[in-house]
């Protein structure tokens, strides 16, 4: 098969020293026909063959029979939301039959993209489709390789649009076992190009980088003796090498200017290679062009203007050219190899597009595409084409160029592409618009901006608020710019803003009023001034009637999260914490103060916080909000780790890393390392977690940030066996948690407790572990009782077994297994030490198998030291049973069960095939099974 594809290759034009290019290309191909998913970056220079390798694996993957889509990023198109991935799916759409099939089931989410499907709810926000378009584009993809593999090939990434770019990067991490080949080419240090974007697709674990080098003397002196004859004076072949460096591009275009004033290639015209210089290629491109006819330099200077896939109507229109004239002009410039001979219209290479394009003065260039803008609109062109050409165009104050690019940034958002929609709005502004426009879209802009920008957000949501005086309009920027600011970590400004908004608001905006007075109050949890009666209001709030609207909703969810750090009880909290969930409406409205709620629910170890975060994980799905599926993922994973599912946690939150990093958000700036490295702790990866923490920029005092950290930065120590330096983060620790207290949430006395221990100041350390267990009790539920009993009976040592025997006990009636397990494992070591080796056996076996369920390996361990020290042997086998099952093995089991297919099931859980394999595989293990079939008796057997 390879050699089949040399030996095309050689009859097109050679391709010099690309062997193991080629070979690489071709294994990648030939995996995904077998069902193994490939990704193939071909990095380098402009001009270094990077096309041509592409062109070789459409030619492979062709061979092999694959689905070939390709497409090509264009420096004009950049600001086309989706505009290569339309490149590669839409010609599969226009067949009504194959288009229903294509996007059926969660890929009718990409629909809006390619201008099917329903308009975006007028009350939804701006730009949050952009996760769910994300996530239907993955299944257009897995349904388009259903019946056959599929090779996506895309040239010139550097120049995609950032929608698209963002796509291929979520496809990459979920490539997997499906039968795709993905291969794309990029640029070397292209300025303008999504870095980050970039970064996050190339560094992908199972990407493979190809950077053709340039070619060797001995190789360049071949392809100038294929253009001269075998004439070449090797003098003649070194100076074209030199003067191009060995790129095949570059090289290639001065031969064609050498070939064309018939130059002689012998060592007397070294001179003339000279001449032409570095700048070879565009002063090759230009002195072709000289030598054609008028119409051709007109032709090439529209298409060079209009971009790649120029329409023939508008180009000749540019032009001022008949059709006639037209087709004869096309026609002389591919002869010249100055258009490629293919459609749609364009040129042979980015390269010979730019010395075209920048051959005309700046003046030239705003003429030419204030005409192609001109000539779109009457043509009735895509609002994106028209904008492409209003983006390069200076302000003239003109009101159909404010239309159109307003019409253009809602089409962007419309397909889930902020970051098209603000270069679009930030040009609106500049041309400038009308005083009465000019508000409408600040707001526009700096709504959009908080997907991308959150500096950039306040900057402009501010101005909307100062402009505003209609009441309604005034409440919602305020609104919206509070929250951004929260997120600033600038809470004081951020409740006086919100505060001061809800008092001007008439009474009929009662429901508006309350959400800004949630904001102002939820401005406490990131730091905000507690000590001028806001705290008070809201402790008021407990007693709030929950069905009054999405306002009071979200009072009840804040007043609910208050509570829950100054430790309930726990049966008030989680009843205000209902009622502010009750019928979905606040995650569908404001997910922000629903994840107020669903964590109360989570502290008191009840599964419906699991129920929640699913609720919100397929609204965020549905509505492609990114803040609502990385909060959910967050706190899901969170939730996770309190209920002792190690390995589900870690998986949760790293998804929530991975959404965040995919839109921008810096990873010092996020919630979410806090967190993951106290899961690493307990799975024994101190050092990642370590590495994690030293990565976080210090959060603001008193914000719960803060104490997240300080909590992590604790155990870590702790776990590195650091007490004394424990036992001094511990006073910052105490002073940063305030009023906050709730034992598993801000566990500074028994932190502080462990340490003291450690330092052998057993006293001091037994009394903060008992006023933590008195807040517990206070509290109520068995995770949070469990844990402060089994830290004070672990430092009471031998007059702590009650209490150890106590917390075991307590902790059979909570979904805790880890501590669980840390409980049985304390009980079983105290009475080991006391002198009790047979009584300690059981508990310590019972431990061994649950923090082998959680993946505790420094846990197991320890419980193996113990059982050896009780002169017992541990039990090789795993817990097995419905028992052992995580939580995401749970809910795929019950779902195959209940009759869903594989693929059925990744789809409502927004999930991979392969993930749906991996569970199902490992629940058939754990509960000792073959078949479908079995689950349903497997899992309503005994636990």
């Amino acid at each position: 098969m390879r050699a089949r594809a040399r030996t095309r290759l050689g009859a097109s034009g050679r391709l010099l020293e690309r062997e193991r290019e080629v070979d690489i290309l071709a294994a990648t191909i030939e995996a995904a026909t077998e069902g193994t998913a490939g990704l193939v970056l071909v990095q380098g220079p402009a001009g270094i063959g990077k096309s041509r390798l592409l062109a070789v694996a459409r030619t492979l993957a062709e061979e092999r029979g694959l689905y070939v889509r390709s497409a090509r990023g264009g420096e004009m198109e950049r600001d086309f939301p989706f505009g290569v991935v339309r490149q590669l799916f839409e010609s599969h759409l226009v067949d009504e039959g194959e288009r229903s099939r294509l996007l059926a089931g969660a890929a009718s989410a990409a629909g809006p993209v390619f201008g099917h499907g329903g308009k975006r709810d007028a009350a939804e926000p701006a730009g949050e489709g952009t996760f769910a378009v994300l996530h239907g584009l993955f299944w257009l993809t897995v349904n388009l390789c259903s019946e056959r593999a599929l090779l996506l090939a895309v040239d010139d990434l550097h120049w995609c649009d950032t929608a698209s770019l963002r796509f291929l990067a979520y496809l990459a991490r979920r490539l997997e076992d499906l039968p795709v080949a993905l291969v794309a080419t990029l640029r070397s240090s292209e300025p303008e190009a999504d870095r980050a974007i970039l970064e996050e697709l190339t560094s992908e674990p199972h990407a493979q980088m190809l950077v053709p080098g340039p070619l060797t003397p001995a190789a360049a002196a071949e392809v100038v003796r294929d253009r001269f004859g075998q004439t070449v004076e090797p003098a003649f072949a070194e100076a074209c090498h030199s003067s191009t460096d060995g790129n095949p591009l570059l090289l290639n275009e001065l031969l064609k200017a050498l070939v064309a004033d018939r130059v002689s290639p012998d060592a007397a015209h070294v001179h003339v290679v000279a001449e032409l210089g570095p700048r070879a290629a565009s002063r090759a491109v230009l002195l072709r062009l000289a030598r054609l006819s008028t119409d051709a330099v007109k032709v090439a200077r529209a298409i060079s203007v209009l971009g790649d896939g120029a329409g023939v109507i508008v180009a000749a229109e540019l032009a001022e050219l008949e059709a006639a004239a037209f087709a004869a002009s096309t026609r002389e410039l591919v002869q010249a190899e100055i258009l490629r001979p293919e459609s749609p219209l364009g040129f042979v290479h980015p390269l010979v597009q730019a010395a075209v394009y920048h051959d005309l003065s700046p003046g030239e260039r705003e003429l030419y595409h204030d005409r192609a803008s001109t000539l779109l609109v009457g043509l009735g062109a895509p609002a994106e084409q028209i904008a492409a050409h209003l983006l390069v165009m200076s302000g003239r104050g003109e009101d159909w160029v404010v239309k159109a690019l307003r019409v253009a940034a809602d089409a962007a958002l419309a397909k889930g592409d902020p970051e098209a929609a603000i270069s679009l709005l930030r040009r609106a502004l500049a041309e400038p618009p009308r005083p009465e426009l000019r508000l409408e879209l600040l707001l526009a802009l700096g709504t959009a901006e908080t997907m991308t920008s959150l500096p950039a957000a306040a900057e402009h949501l501010r101005h909307a608020y100062e402009l505003s005086h209609e009441p309604s309009v005034r409440g919602h920027a305020a609104h919206g710019l509070a929250r951004t600011l929260m997120f600033l970590e600038a809470p004081d400004e951020t409740a006086a803003i919100a505060g001061r908004a809800a008092l001007e608001l008439p009474v009929e905006l009662d429901d508006l009023a309350r959400r800004l007075e949630a904001i102002e109050l939820m401005a406490l949890v990131f730091g905000a001034d507690p000590h001028n009666g806001r705290r008070e209001r809201l402790r008021a709030h407990r007693e709030i009637d929950a069905s009054g609207g999405v306002g009071a909703r979200s009072l009840a969810a804040v007043a609910a999260w208050e509570w829950t750090e100054s430790a309930g009880p726990a049966e008030g909290v989680c009843a205000l914490a209902r009622a502010a969930l009750a019928g979905g409406g606040l995650i569908a409205e404001d997910s922000l103060m629903a994840m107020s709620a669903g964590l109360s629910l989570a502290f008191a170890d009840l599964d419906e916080a699991v129920d929640a975060w699913d609720t919100m994980r397929e609204v965020a799905h549905r509505n492609g909000s990114v803040f609502t599926i990385a909060g959910a993922q967050l706190w899901g994973g969170y939730t996770q780790f309190l209920r002792g599912d190690l390995g589900e946690a870690e998986s949760e939150l790293r998804a929530s890393l991975e959404t965040l990093a995919l839109y921008g958000f810096p990873t010092q700036a996020q919630w979410t390392p806090p967190i993951l490295a106290e899961v690493l702790v307990e799975r024994g990866a101190v050092g990642d977690a370590r590495a994690l923490l030293d990565t976080v920029i210090s959060p603001r005092p008193g914000s719960d940030l803060t104490i997240l950290v300080d909590r992590a930065r604790m155990r870590v120590l702790l776990a590195e066996g650091r007490p004394e330096e424990a036992l001094a983060l511990a006073e910052i620790y105490e002073l940063h948690a305030g009023w906050k207290r709730h034992p598993r949430y801000v566990p500074w006395r028994s932190l502080k407790a462990q340490a003291l221990d450690r330092l052998g100041r057993l006293d001091e350390a037994a009394a903060l572990a008992g006023e933590e267990l008195d807040i517990a009790r206070g509290w109520g539920s068995p995770g949070t009782v469990g844990r402060s009993l089994r830290v004070l009976g672990t430092i009471l040592r031998a007059d702590g077994i009650e209490l150890l025997e106590e917390a075991s006990a307590l902790l059979e009636r909570a979904p805790a297994r880890l501590e669980h397990a840390k409980a049985l494992a304390a009980l079983g070591a105290a009475l080991r030490r006391a002198g009790k080796p047979t009584e300690a056996r059981d508990p310590l076996r019972r431990a061994l198998e649950l923090a082998d369920v959680c993946g505790s390996q420094p846990l197991v361990d320890r419980i193996r030291t113990e059982i050896y020290a009780t002169g017992a042997r541990p039990r090789t086998t795993a817990l097995r049973g419905v028992y052992a099952l995580t939580a995401s093995e749970r809910r795929v089991a019950d779902l195959a069960a209940a009759g869903q297919t594989n693929r059925d099931i990744a789809q409502t859980l927004y999930v991979t095939p392969k993930t749906v394999e991996v569970h199902l595989s490992n629940a058939y293990r754990k509960l000792d099974i073959g078949s479908r079939r079995e689950l349903a008796r497997a899992l309503a057997g005994p636990v």
